[in-house]
């Protein structure tokens, strides 16, 4: 059961009911909540899925207890041990299940030519997601930032929350837990802003991602596809990626809206970006501020990277060498975090390359910026910045849009080895119908493309569209809701594509 199937919708409609027709009962809603993590994990996955995941989540919730039990006792080297063991048997199942897959198809096959068949591997959902958040969890008891959950049903409740389980966000448990034993009511306003947030979410991800996908796949498939028309394709999976991630996480935020739940905000408009150590505060802010706090902090106030840096004999190298390994350190992981292959490495490098240079190199930049007379608030200035890092980001795309390595290599070599920008040609001679898409669709899909930027735009100035909107009459309001309801049904990409066409984040 995927987030943008009818089957989905109907299942939230029913909780969103029994949750404010049960609320008048005491700690009803959570149990509502658990019962509907439960249901999701069996429907969305199978019965091996939801014992691997209350498995990982007994093992947090023990060792929660015991590292604060640790702590009562003033037995802090036991309560860090403790927090080591927790954080490595966790990295270590989720290295398992992300890794291991390709070895153990090996071994079933191996097992199987001699006559001993072993179930096949199930990889419990959003395993990559449940992790940090329960990685975390048991830092913030060890630092003392909340106390241990002492009820295992509600932190299975708080780690198994269905709707954000699949792709994010990454849910902390001081901003989220609170919520799940507090009374909710049902509010007009919230639930037509949550209605409104999802339905964008939707058109997002089958109106426009979806739409892009089909060019994408097409182009990329075709082997004779070279030049242009390849940088142009990964141009265009740019703007699929956020459409596909970011729609996810709003139909995701939604929801959670009408039930009263806020999670973290994932996205901050990171199409308007000026460099990629902007995009990476304002993409996937979730995980940026995991990485921030559990791993980037904690190697900057590292006592052993304090002493290597205080060797250093250059004042401002010494003074930013701690936070330029951080950044190195936090982006390789990053990059793994995203998948499994050398071009995921490769991906967290390039990413870390730019972030660290930004801070190695601020004071030449800063200079020649000077020298040159620049007006950083000029808007060709803003545009050039925007437009340079946009490139950038496409560029390191070709590793995660690969299935590997030397995949990557080749889609680069046949982009630049044949490139010319004569090739631009084939945007307005009738080309790009050849990959899927009529001409409509294809000028459809450019007009999509502008009103998501737009969005972006709008939502940088500080105006919240769907305040704009509510503030309207109920005619008018009635008419934004049927218009998106009806671009869903009738400009929505479904048929063959329909079902292999899954959120992209929900694979990492």
């Amino acid at each position: 059961m995927e987030l943008k199937s009818i089957s989905f919708i109907i299942f939230a409609l029913i909780i969103a009911i029994a949750y404010f027709s049960l609320g008048h009962i005491k700690n009803c809603q959570k149990y509502i909540i658990l019962l509907a993590n439960i249901a999701f994990i069996l429907l969305a996955s199978d019965k091996k899925s939801l014992l691997l995941i209350t498995c990982c989540v007994f093992v947090s919730y023990v060792c929660g207890i015991l590292i604060e039990n640790s702590l009562k006792e003033k037995r802090k080297g036991k309560a860090h041990a403790l927090l080591l063991i927790g954080i490595i048997l966790h990295v270590m199942i989720l290295c398992y299940f992300k890794f291991f897959k390709d070895t153990f198809i090996i071994v079933q096959n191996l097992l199987d030519s001699k006559g001993i068949t072993i179930g096949a591997l199930v990889s419990p959902i959003g395993i990559s997601y449940f992790t940090l958040t329960m990685v975390a969890y048991i830092h913030d008891i060890y630092h003392k930032k909340h106390a241990a959950e002492r009820n295992f049903l509600d932190y299975f409740t708080f780690i198994t929350y269905f709707p954000s389980i699949i792709q994010g966000p990454v849910n902390l448990y001081k901003k989220v837990m609170p919520q799940f034993k507090t009374e909710h009511y049902a509010d007009s306003q919230r639930i037509y802003k949550g209605a409104m947030r999802s339905l964008w979410g939707y058109v997002k991800k089958v109106v426009i991602a979806d739409r892009i996908g089909i060019i994408v796949i097409s182009v990329l498939q075709n082997e004779e596809s070279a030049g242009f028309i390849i940088l142009w394709a990964l141009i265009l999976y740019s703007f699929q990626i956020y459409a596909d991630f970011s729609g996810g996480i709003d139909v995701i935020m939604g929801f959670s809206e009408i039930l009263d739940i806020k999670l973290t905000e994932n996205f901050k408009s990171p199409l308007v970006s000026k460099s990629v150590t902007e995009y990476w505060q304002r993409w996937h802010m979730s995980l940026g501020e995991f990485m921030e706090k559990y791993i980037y902090y904690p190697i900057v106030l590292n006592k052993n990277v304090i002493k290597m840096s205080k060797k250093i004999k250059n004042s401002y190298f010494q003074k930013v060498f701690s936070a330029t390994l951080a950044s190195i350190i936090v982006f390789v992981i990053v990059g793994i975090w995203h998948g499994t292959g050398w071009n995921y490495v490769v991906y967290g490098c390039y990413q870390a390359a730019f972030v660290a240079s930004a801070v190695l190199l601020g004071p030449v930049y800063k200079n020649v910026k000077s020298k040159l007379r620049i007006n950083e608030k000029s808007i060709t200035w803003v545009i050039f910045q925007t437009l340079r890092t946009f490139i950038i980001l496409t560029i390191g795309r070709y590793f995660i849009r690969a299935k590997s390595l030397s995949q990557a290599m080749e889609l680069f070599k046949r982009t630049f080895s044949e490139f010319s920008w004569r090739g631009v040609h084939v945007l307005f001679d009738g080309s790009m119908n050849n990959y899927g898409l009529d001409y409509k669709n294809v000028y459809f899909m450019y007009m999509c493309i502008l009103i998501m930027i737009c969005v972006d735009i709008v939502h940088e100035k500080g105006i919240k569209i769907r305040d704009v909107i509510l503030q309207q009459d109920i005619v008018f309001r009635f008419f934004v809701y049927l218009a998106a309801v009806f671009a869903i049904i009738i400009f929505g990409i479904y048929g063959p594509e329909f079902n292999a066409s899954s959120f992209i984040y929900a694979e990492f």
